[in-house]
């Protein structure tokens, strides 16, 4: 092991005193200070912070990248042009420790530069926390400090900045006696064997069109197939089931929908909760969109009423008393539809765009994990730097990093952009750019998948497990539509850290084969 933490030191020093640190530690620097004095937002503290810590720190992640990928490139490709490695391998030293040694070096260089960045971050948002808001300047302006009256943007601040808040999403809604109801009413009414049929013809003439003449005898063929007869009987349900939830969502004047979030820690902290959401009309309208909400503890009775007007197909959010919270991590949150005798329209409010945040962590710590999720990506650009370089020149290898950067930031674009959508009669192009970007991001870890910048601009809490997940393998239970694991019965996630390891491996083998003289 002398061997190779010798490679490892080396390869720290010389990065160190590499030209291409200094431009990225120089243009870091300039990039976070100009950031922090100059950024406005959106004229309120609450958005001039969090324009701060998504400017500084997306910029961080973005030099640090490139620098780990010019300065990997640039150490293996040289060593191997200019006949070093000789003087090196003669050692002797086998080629698993210059390998491994070469990447260790560059990510305690990685390491060594971010968290103190990190760090330097932290102070200045710090500082902006302790500037006046416009609330508080205008009550210093007329000597009126004294009045204690909220401040809504020192509030946003406080408990949606800087702090780290779990994220909850309202539990389903029981529709099982619902379902067999209408599943029942269906029989009943049209028959088992009809009602397949209708099925198939509908999806045979969404498929070929409605001028084409149906084969009668296929249908009787794919009536009596058992397999098939249960597919369909399942496909139906699942309609049926989509259906009652969207008539659910469907919220008429005067009426109301409540939404029950469970998990919640009960209220010990003292900090509010917060309620983002979107209300839709059903039709078009301009207007903004009237409604109540009430808040409810189910076990204490706690209870508030918060009128609020919102603008249509807009995130809107408002602050919930930490008193809300039962002892058992309960409350419920109804929406009712106040509008007006002339300006009644049905509004939909989808349970899925509805997310309760709390307070559960601080944001010290929440920047030193958002700091390791980083990391994890430095040092898989870091491998690859090795896997490129030990058979490819410099110049090719830094287009292959940049490529596989520029991929693993764009993966949920790419995953969504290639999604199959049955309804829309994929054809042969569509089914192979799916499981072509599928089978890039065996290799490439998907860069968007943890954010670091969207937590910290957020609040969200980083939790370990996310930080597991990025950095090992994973084995979950899989669920119904996750393809090829639905049959394991169990999914396997590997995270950006084994995937480095695994690029380190294969960049060995080929460098163990390579003959260079």
């Amino acid at each position: 092991m002398r061997n190779l933490w010798a490679v490892a030191r080396e390869t720290f020093i010389q990065s160190l005193r590499s030209r291409i640190i200094t431009i990225f530690i120089i243009l870091i620097a300039c990039w976070i200070f100009y950031v922090g004095m100059t950024v406005e937002g959106d004229g309120t503290l609450k958005g001039k912070i969090q324009t701060f810590l998504a400017y500084s720190t997306s910029l961080t992640q973005l030099f640090l990248s490139l620098a780990t990928i010019f300065l990997m490139a640039t150490i293996i490709t040289r060593d191997i042009r200019y006949k070093h490695i000789f003087t090196i391998i003669t050692k002797p030293i086998a080629r698993w420790q210059y390998v491994v040694g070469r990447w260790l070096g560059v990510i305690f260089l990685n390491a060594m530069l971010l968290f103190p960045t990190m760090g330097v971050i932290y102070l200045v948002a710090e500082h902006l926390r302790r500037q006046p808001t416009a609330y508080e300047r205008k009550m210093t302006s007329a000597g009126q400090m004294s009045v204690n009256l909220p401040d809504p943007d020192r509030a946003a601040v406080e408990n949606e900045i800087f702090s780290a808040r779990a994220v909850f999403q309202p539990d389903p809604f029981n529709i099982k006696g619902t379902l067999q109801r209408r599943w029942k009413k269906l029989i009943e009414e049209k028959g088992l064997d009809n009602l397949i049929i209708q099925y198939i013809k509908k999806k045979l003439r969404k498929d070929r069109g409605e001028t084409t003449p149906i084969d009668e005898t296929k249908i009787e063929k794919q009536l009596r197939d058992p397999s098939v007869r249960e597919r369909i009987i399942k496909e139906i349900k699942d309609d049926l089931r989509k259906q009652i939830l969207g008539e659910i969502e469907l919220i008429k004047p005067g009426l109301s929908l409540c939404l029950t979030f469970s998990g919640l820690k009960p209220h010990e902290s003292g900090r509010k909760l917060e309620f983002r959401y979107k209300l839709h009309p059903f039709r078009a309208y301009r207007r903004t969109l009237v409604s109540i909400w009430q808040v409810k503890n189910p076990k204490t009775g706690h209870y508030e009423i918060i009128p609020r007007t919102d603008l249509p197909d807009t995130t809107s959010s408002f602050m919930i008393s930490p008193q809300a919270v039962s002892d058992d991590g309960k409350t419920v949150i109804c929406f009712i539809n106040a509008s007006t005798d002339k300006e009644k329209t049905i509004i939909q409010l989808k349970p899925q765009e509805a997310k309760l945040y709390q307070h559960i962590g601080s944001f010290e710590g929440n920047i030193f994990r958002a700091g390791l999720v980083i990391l994890s990506r430095l040092i898989f650009l870091a491998a690859a730097g090795v896997l490129f370089g030990v058979f490819l020149s410099f110049p090719i290898t830094c287009l292959a990093c940049l490529m596989v950067f520029s991929l693993g930031m764009m993966s949920a674009f790419l995953f969504d952009a290639t999604r199959i959508v049955p309804a829309a009669s994929p054809g042969a192009f569509d089914y192979f750019s799916h499981y072509l970007v599928r089978g890039i991001f065996i290799f490439i870890p998907t860069f968007s998948g943890t954010s670091a910048v969207d937590a910290l601009v957020d609040g969200v809490y980083i939790p370990w497990g996310n930080l597991l997940k990025e950095y090992a393998i994973i084995v979950t239970p899989s669920g119904p539509n996750n393809g090829l694991w639905s049959g394991l019965g169990f999914k396997i996630e590997a995270g950006t850290g084994f995937r480095a390891i695994l690029s380190l491996i294969i960049g060995w083998l080929i460098f163990r084969r390579r003959e260079l003289g």
